[in-house]
């Protein structure tokens, strides 16, 4: 709501919001939990805030694309619920049968396997997203200036928005909700809604994957600043 709000204050076009309510609605990354132990966050609450935000998105999404979509929409939602059990609630399913009958030793040291391999495919996964946004930038390198803009603009508002919210219990879980909000699953988003999304969806979100895959160092940075500036307690002598 806030930054649809805030595009249409500023003018912008029904596609663009259109894209921009689409981002909003996405989840958090999958590999959000493997971000957050490269940041030294804690990976349990990030996997917990992912489901949370990944069970959410089919309702938002469903919303903003009926909220938003000036012309005569219309959801197939067998192709919907199809997509949404490939490959959002069949996997968490199938997670959820491997914890309860699997031994936990098994599980932990199969993850701590796949967590060095999923931490290196990290920074890879965002080159398939970009083509669109980079035919857009050989067309007009302004506009997509403007639009990687945009880009920084949003993950600023959901890095931000997220910190404030969680920052009263502690820094470290303002700056995990932070980094949770500022990573969209936006390949997930296509996958199950496609076309609906308009056409400036694809280009915003080849111009988020830099802000997004540069928001760990900024929380790494952050973590440090702020730790840095914590007084240490030095103990008296008796």
């Amino acid at each position: 709501m806030l930054s649809t709000f805030i595009a249409s204050v500023l003018g912008a076009s029904s596609s663009l919001i259109l894209a921009i309510s689409a981002v909003a609605a996405t989840g958090s990354l999958f590999a959000t939990p493997a971000i957050a132990r490269s940041v030294g966050l804690d990976v349990m609450t990030a996997m917990a805030m992912t489901i949370a935000t990944t069970l959410l998105m089919p309702v938002v999404l469903c919303i903003n694309l009926i909220v938003f979509r000036h012309d005569s929409f219309s959801l197939d939602l067998i192709t919907y619920s199809q997509r949404l059990v490939i490959f959002i609630f069949g996997p968490m399913l199938l997670s959820a049968l491997c914890h309860r009958y699997v031994p936990s030793h098994i599980i932990q040291r199969t993850h701590s396997k796949i967590a060095q391999v999923t931490i290196l495919l990290v920074p890879a996964f965002p080159m398939g997203l970009v083509a669109d946004f980079r035919e857009f930038v050989d067309q007009s390198w302004q506009q997509g200036l403007l639009y990687f803009g945009y880009g920084i603009a949003i993950c600023l508002l959901f890095f931000t928005t997220g910190f404030l919210l969680f920052m009263r219990k502690n820094v470290q879980n303002g700056l995990l909700a932070g980094i949770t909000s500022a990573n969209r699953n936006v390949l997930l988003t296509y996958t199950v809604a496609g076309s609906a999304l308009g056409p400036d969806y694809l280009i915003l979100v080849g111009a988020l994957q830099l802000p997004i895959y540069a928001m760990p160092l900024v929380v790494k940075w952050m973590s440090h600043l702020l730790n840095s500036k914590t007084p240490t307690q030095t103990p008296s002598v008796s």
